[in-house]
C-alpha cells in the first residue's frame, strides 16, 4: 500500500496547493492549475488538477513545529489561509494509509487515519475537473 500511495500522491509534487475548506467532515485541498467545472446547482465553481479529500486526522505545522490547522479547523480558518501558493516537494507514506507531504516551505501536511474508526474512506485524491478513477484508501486499504 505504501508504495501505491506514493506513486499516487507524486503526481502532487511541484503543483501549487492554493485552495483549502471543508464540507462537513471532509476537509478538501486543490492543487494545480485552477479549472472551472459546473457544479452541482446549475452554476460552475474553480478546481485544482488535483484534490485531495481528507475524513481523517491530519495536520500542517510550519518547518518550526508551529500548527498551521488540523482536521478541527473551520472551514472560514481553512478558507483564510496564505497558502502563498507553495507546492509539495516530497511524499512519504505508510502501510496504515497514513502520508506526509512536504512543501517548498518547510512545512508538512501529516495525515494519519486511526485504525478502528468507524468509517468507510479515509481519504481519496483525484482530478476534480476531468472523470478519472478516484484513488480511495480506507480500514481496507486501497479500495478499488
Amino acid at each position: 500500500m505504501k508504495r501505491a500511495i506514493e506513486a499516487a500522491l507524486a503526481q502532487l509534487l511541484n503543483k501549487p496547493l492554493w485552495a483549502a475548506g471543508r464540507a462537513g467532515s471532509i476537509t478538501w485541498l486543490h492543487f494545480g492549475e485552477r479549472h472551472t467545472v459546473a457544479d452541482s446547482r446549475s452554476g460552475t465553481k474553480v478546481v485544482g488538477s488535483y484534490a485531495l479529500h481528507l475524513d481523517c486526522p491530519w495536520s500542517w505545522t510550519r518547518s518550526w513545529g508551529d500548527l498551521v490547522a488540523d482536521q478541527d479547523t473551520e472551514h472560514d480558518e481553512l478558507e483564510s489561509l496564505d497558502l502563498l501558493p507553495v507546492p509539495p516537494t516530497a511524499v512519504e507514506a505508510g502501510d496504515d494509509g497514513s502520508f506526509r507531504l512536504s512543501f517548498g516551505d518547510g512545512s508538512t501536511l501529516s495525515v494519519e487515519p486511526e485504525p478502528g474508526a468507524e468509517i468507510e474512506e479515509y481519504w481519496r485524491f483525484f482530478e476534480p475537473h476531468r472523470e478519472t478513477r478516484h484513488f480511495v484508501v480506507g480500514p481496507n486499504g486501497v479500495e478499488d
